[in-house]
């Protein structure tokens, strides 16, 4: 069972941890098409504690080269889910 580059799921954990870690509104919608910078207004240092977090909660390394090709929430979601360790479940 391998998942998908858009697993639903995986883009949800994804949005919530983005939507916490940048202290984003709860009105503003946050979608696998979402743009970090353009539509969200992350700046620098916000996003250096969303990659934090998230390395921290999927147990995984982002590498510094790959940051500026994770725009969307969806590059995101793909991008650890092809590094996230197997889970037995």
């Amino acid at each position: 069972m391998t998942p998908t580059m858009t697993e639903p799921a995986l883009v949800a954990e994804v949005a919530a941890i983005i939507r916490q870690s940048a202290k984003i509104p709860a009105r503003v919608p946050i979608t696998s098409a979402t743009r970090l910078v353009e539509d969200l207004a992350i700046d620098s240092l916000d996003l250096v504690g969303v990659i934090l977090q998230l390395q921290d909660h999927f147990d995984v390394v982002i590498e510094e080269d790959a940051v500026p090709n994770l725009c969307r929430v969806a590059d995101l979601a793909a991008y650890l889910a092809a590094r996230r360790p197997a889970v037995g479940s």
